[in-house]
């Protein structure tokens, strides 16, 4: 350390000092403060904390409370991408369903059937997993929150499905496409 330093540490400690009298006693301008003065700064510094304290809980609530809604909003959001994913795949799922059909109503074997039907089962396979169910409606009671009815018959009980014309789906707790139905009519 320089002497320069050293000067500089000496001038910083004496502005720290209390002035003194020669002898090292205080000066009687000094007072010591009251047992009163000491309790209300004691006082105002327990609210001061206390208000703390309280802004400290406050702010760590609120944080607690983004992250809560914050972790909420990206799980939707992720189920509405997987819901719109799934969305997009029905036309492919319906095409397949239609080719297994058409080729059972005209008596096919082979091969190429069993293909198509393992084709189907692989992509059932792959979109439950995602999520996506079917929504019951054949042979079911019509119920408007779950079914689209696009034409009524007098025949079967009422109030029952008695044919769906395109099939319904549902992936993570709502529904994606409707079921295209024929209702008996009440």
């Amino acid at each position: 350390m320089t002497d320069k330093q050293r000067a500089e540490l000496h001038e910083d400690e004496a502005q720290l000092q209390p002035e003194t009298q020669e002898n090292g006693v205080m000066d009687d301008d000094m007072e010591e403060p009251s047992q009163q003065e000491w309790r209300e700064a004691l006082e105002q510094t327990v609210k001061q904390r206390d208000e703390y304290l309280n802004m400290a809980q406050r702010g760590q609530a609120e944080f607690a409370n983004y992250r809560k809604r914050n972790e909420a909003a990206r799980a939707e959001a992720f189920d509405d991408g997987i819901r719109e994913a799934l969305t997009g795949m029905l036309p492919f799922i319906d095409n397949l369903d239609r080719a297994i059909e058409a080729a059972q109503e005209s008596g096919e074997q082979g091969a190429l059937l069993e293909g198509i039907e393992m084709t189907r089962k692989q992509m059932q396979e792959a979109t439950a997993k995602l999520g996506l169910e079917e929504v019951p409606a054949l042979g079911e009671v019509f119920d408007p929150e779950l079914h689209n009815a696009v034409m009524r018959s007098s025949e079967g009980e009422p109030g029952t499905i008695l044919e769906v014309f395109q099939k319904g789906y549902s992936a993570k707790g709502k529904i994606i496409r409707y079921p295209m139905v024929r209702v008996a009519a009440e």
